[in-house]
């Protein structure tokens, strides 16, 4: 059975992020299921007060109350000294820090929005005839879905309390995005129909792939009895 972790935290917190990142960085190493609850949400209303909680960050462990306050990463390790080191990447829940992944399609959003800022302005105009005028409003278009793919990836599960699927999966999601973006303002600046329709595949191959991180989060009874269903 695996050890779960659960992390008691608040908006209003000064000290909960800190907590966070010694956990992530735990959950990193070792086999558990890691999970950040806001007082805020029911289900960490209804820890705090099965367990008679006062203070946070708190943590708790299969149900027990193990700590509260920023833990040291050493004692955080030792325990759950118990819990076998992890092999894989895995679904991750939502806490107050943005996961890398996040935070790279929050960055990726950025380049391109500033990269269609300095196509529209050297088309001269926003309404101006031209692939430069076409390729920049794909390009702010595109910039827009980055930041989607980022913000809802952070809040998404944080809202739902149900986790999101991290890894390998994002990674793709990212370079599919981010190829698909460079290939598609490149095709229309150059008059490169192939080349277009190649980067406007893989811009909806990254919207697939978001799709499939998101099923388990907005449908997890669907999601977990079609996993129970194909290992049957």
């Amino acid at each position: 059975m695996t050890m779960r972790v659960e992390l008691l935290v608040s908006e209003w917190c000064a000290t909960c992020p800190a907590a966070e990142a010694v956990w992530r960085r735990v959950a990193g190493e070792k086999q558990i299921e890691f999970a950040v609850l806001d007082l805020a949400q029911a289900e960490g209303k209804r820890l705090a007060r099965t367990l008679h909680i006062r203070n946070i960050p708190a943590l708790v462990i299969d149900g027990e109350l193990k700590a509260v306050g920023v833990v040291p990463f050493a004692e955080a390790r030792a325990l759950v000294a118990a819990a076998p080191a992890r092999e894989r990447s895995a679904a991750r829940y939502a806490g107050m820090l943005l996961a890398r992944e996040d935070r790279w399609f929050i960055q990726s959003f950025a380049l391109w929005l500033a990269a269609s800022g300095l196509a529209l302005a050297a088309q001269g105009s926003l309404l101006a005839p031209g692939p430069l005028g076409g390729a920049g409003m794909h390009l702010f278009g595109a910039a827009v879905l980055c930041l989607i793919y980022g913000l809802g990836a952070h809040m998404l599960p944080r809202f739902t309390g149900h986790p999101i699927r991290a890894g390998g999966l994002a990674i793709a999601q990212l370079a599919c995005a981010n190829a698909g973006i460079a290939l598609l303002a490149s095709g229309m600046a150059l008059e490169l129909h192939a080349l277009a329709v190649a980067g406007g595949a893989l811009l909806w191959a990254s919207l697939a792939l978001f799709t499939l991180r998101l099923w388990p989060v907005l449908w997890p009874r669907v999601a977990a009895h079609g996993a129970r269903a194909a290992s049957a």
